[in-house]
């Protein structure tokens, strides 16, 4: 029996989150590369640091490391103690999972609501060298927990499908 085709719009959401999860941290890291290696020169070899550099590579530090936190969980690979579940079988250990899943969800949703609340805080507060609003560091939070939610959504539901196949 061949696989079904999967619809356009399934496939240009999985190429949209692969923009964001992996593209976007990879320019981001080119990009701080090039910064740190522009502030080095700038500060070592001209004498004259720039103000702004160093603030710009801790923020794309950050935007990295976010964004790698929804590509690890997107791809099922962070790290987690399996003891229990791994001495369970057949519906408890998917009913655990399942306990498991909700609560990443349910600190996601909590997480998701203090980002909005920070950003929009936040969006009256400069960066200060950047002169730039610090609502842009900080969207990321609401972005990552948004596809975070949307990747454990998923697994959960697949959970709740195995739960009702005999």
């Amino acid at each position: 029996m061949s696989e079904r085709p999967r619809p356009t719009w399934l496939r240009f959401w999985e190429g949209a989150v692969r923009l964001v999860e992996e593209t976007a941290p990879s320019l981001a890291l080119f990009v701080m590369f090039v910064v740190v290696v522009y502030q080095v020169f700038m500060r070592d070899v001209l004498t004259k640091p720039s103000t702004w550099s160093d603030e710009l590579a801790r923020y794309l530090y950050i935007y990295i490391v976010f964004l790698g936190a929804a590509h690890v969980s997107r791809k099922r690979a962070q790290i987690r103690m399996d003891v229990v579940p791994s001495h369970l079988a057949g519906r408890a250990r998917t009913l655990l999972l399942l306990v498991h899943e909700a609560a990443i969800l349910a600190f996601l949703v909590y997480a998701l609501s203090s980002g909005i609340t920070f950003y929009q805080f936040y969006g009256h507060i400069s960066m200060p060298s950047l002169g730039r609003p610090a609502a842009y560091l900080i969207i990321i939070v609401p972005v990552v927990c948004v596809l975070m939610m949307i990747h454990h959504l998923g697994s959960a539901v697949s959970l709740v499908r195995s739960l009702r196949s005999p």
